[in-house]
């Protein structure tokens, strides 16, 4: 997160060591402005008292157009970790067609015969990427394929919806670029430009709404 938006965000190997997400707006290569929301770290077995506060602070992953699950892949427990974090996000509700990342972090960390072998196992996989935040490594890469995730392709569609159905009207202005609006006898069409990620969640917010 730091080495992308050039903050100084608190980074310990201690529990509680943040609280709360951070936010931080940062403009791609490409032009392209985007949100990056580094989240409170997740952890394992807590206590029942604390599952709904810590709920409340990872509810921004479900909005999220991409979530990056950022590993230290040089610990000693990094697939129990994996396991732990999939739970979570199944728990959370994300969504299937919600693309996500592995950054294997602290890659500099690793003793160079267990390094190969991560190259390895990175190259066979799309949605993995070796890194170091501190040298940098991988960083490129990674911004590279998150370009191509947040910028896809678009089509042009005509909807039509209930002049009674303001919740669909709201989230179609939220979530697509609406290009066209006409109120006709039988409710209003609007013409949307949107890519299949956004169909596919709006027909899944129109089937909620029934």
């Amino acid at each position: 997160f730091n080495r992308m938006t050039g903050s100084d965000v608190l980074a310990k190997d201690m529990l509680f060591a943040t609280l709360d997400p951070t936010m931080r707006q940062v403009t791609l290569t490409n032009g392209l402005q985007v949100i990056l929301s580094d989240t409170v770290g997740f952890i394992s077995d807590l206590p029942t008292q604390l599952v709904a506060s810590f709920r409340a602070t990872l509810e921004e992953v479900t909005a999220a157009d991409v979530v990056v699950h950022v590993r230290n892949i040089a610990h000693a427990e990094t697939h129990a970790q994996l396991e732990n974090v999939e739970d979570i996000l199944d728990d959370l509700g994300i969504e299937d067609d919600t693309p996500k990342i592995e950054l294997w972090n602290q890659i500099d960390l690793v003793p160079d015969g267990d390094r190969e072998a991560l190259e390895n196992q990175a190259a066979r996989r799309d949605d993995v990427f070796l890194t170091s935040a501190i040298t940098g490594q991988g960083v490129e890469a990674f911004q590279d394929v998150l370009k191509a995730i947040l910028t896809p392709e678009t089509r042009e569609e005509e909807l039509r919806i209930d002049f009674s159905d303001g919740k669909s009207r709201a989230w179609l202005f939220e979530h697509t670029e609406v290009l066209a609006e006409d109120a006709k006898e039988d409710g209003i069409y609007l013409r949307v430009k949107w890519s299949d990620i956004q169909a596919r969640r709006y027909e899944k917010f129109s089937q909620g709404q029934g």
